[in-house]
């Protein structure tokens, strides 16, 4: 059986703990979540959101790393941010460690460097010392990931496979056939290969029987865990979301079941 987790800011401004209560009303075993301040005021800082997911039996599954998307490419360079970049990343894995995260999830972009590359390792033996595997999450940029992960030899490298992102930023490239011995978590949501909505199955129209197949040959009791963020653009209630996504797992949940026969 499938754990099923979902982003504790899921689209809609709850009072702190009271996303959480909701989650795990509706079936959840699990949140994805970061430890940036700049979303302190949507989910509480980092000790607030473990106390209330541990108040509701809520286990803790990726962590996603801090950043600031205009700058995340100045990792590669030999620059103050990239710098800061690096320390960032360091404390989310120490942070992933005090808490009890499985992972952090970290975006990369960028042209590729070796300075690049010497921080990425440097990050990598704080993992290793506290056994916190680093997943490079797929956002459009295929060869950036290959080059990665063909210069860095390391069992603490890991995958993250983002299944919306495969379908709007780079359908062309298949991150599974490539990356999938190295998955570790899931961002699982949806969209119509236009834009990243990060919505329902309903209103995408991404390949989940291919998904499953997938998952039931080469991962099949992986954690489902959705990366969904709808707000009111479609007008439903926060526990509408809650109640249609977790349908969804459970759907996918039984899809990986069916294959696995």
């Amino acid at each position: 059986m499938n754990k099923k987790g979902i982003t504790l800011f899921f689209g809609y401004k709850l009072h702190i703990g009271e996303a959480q209560k909701l989650i795990k009303k509706y079936g959840f075993d699990c949140i994805i979540t970061n430890a940036d301040k700049k979303f302190d005021s949507e989910n509480g800082d980092i000790e607030q959101q473990v106390q209330t997911c541990k108040k509701y039996g809520l286990e803790l599954s990726s962590l996603h790393m801090t950043y600031h998307g205009e700058d995340i490419s100045k990792f590669w360079i030999d620059c103050d941010y990239g710098n800061m970049l690096e320390k960032n990343l360091i404390e989310d894995v120490k942070i992933a460690y005090k808490y009890g995260f499985t992972c952090v999830v970290v975006h990369l972009e960028g042209e590729p460097s070796q300075i690049g590359l010497d921080r990425l390792n440097r990050v990598l033996k704080y993992c290793e010392k506290h056994d916190i595997p680093l997943a490079l999450e797929n956002i459009g940029h295929f060869k950036l990931l290959k080059y990665t992960f063909d210069n860095i030899n390391s069992p603490y490298l890991k995958f993250c496979f983002d299944i919306g992102h495969q379908n709007v930023f780079e359908p062309e490239y298949d991150n599974l056939k490539y990356f999938g011995d190295k998955l570790i978590t899931l961002h699982l949501h949806s969209n119509n290969g236009q834009k990243d909505e990060h919505t329902l199955k309903k209103y995408g129209n991404i390949d989940w029987e291919s998904f499953a197949k997938w998952l039931a040959k080469n991962n099949p009791n992986i954690n489902l865990d959705y990366e969904i963020l709808m707000n009111t653009r479609y007008g439903e209630t926060p526990e509408e979301v809650l109640a249609e996504t977790y349908k969804e797992a459970c759907e996918l949940e039984k899809m990986i079941e069916k294959y696995k026969n």
